[in-house]
């Protein structure tokens, strides 16, 4: 049997110093620590639930001939916003016709509508947005209709060009 008695006296060789203490560095294997650190990663990764996207429950109608609904224009509030995402208040008159357009930053949104629901709450609000306007810009004015402290009524047109030449004119 080889073997080593470890326990004997060093009986000091040729060439070794009999003082001299070999010493021997502490080494931690590393390699099954990372392999638990990747299965916890993946474990996590695997069971954790992402955040739903937040989506906005828009219900259109049908736009049946039935479905229509005639409204007095003095109660209808135009809200036009242009591709820079500029929002622009107009007031409906009685005849049909309307006020001129009024620029407002989109954060005073809410407030100028708390304002005019004040003067008028049966005020029906007609959005228009140009398709070439980022979404976000929407999102935005929607944040600050839901934020203003009125009864939500409100519906969607399709900006027609001569609401894009009343933009344009007062710089879009």
């Amino acid at each position: 049997m080889a073997g080593g008695n470890f326990d004997a006296p060093d009986t000091g060789g040729k060439g070794k110093d009999k003082n001299k203490v070999k010493g021997r560095g502490v080494h931690i294997d590393m390699t099954p620590m990372v392999d638990v650190i990747m299965l916890l990663l993946t474990f996590f990764m695997l069971t954790t639930t992402l955040a739903a996207p937040q989506l906005m429950k828009i219900s259109l109608p049908k736009g049946d001939v039935k479905d229509k609904v005639k409204v007095d224009m003095g109660n209808v509030l135009f809200v036009r916003v242009s591709e820079k995402g500029n929002v622009f208040f107009a007031m409906g008159k009685s005849d049909g016709s309307e006020t001129p357009l009024e620029k407002i930053e989109t954060k005073n949104v809410a407030t100028k509508l708390e304002a005019l629901f004040a003067q008028n709450n049966n005020l029906l609000l007609l959005l228009k947005f140009d398709r070439k306007m980022k979404y976000n810009v929407m999102a935005d004015i929607f944040d600050e209709i839901s934020r203003a402290k009125i009864e939500k009524r409100y519906a969607f047109l399709k900006m027609d060009p001569t609401d894009i030449e009343k933009i344009n004119a007062l710089g879009g």
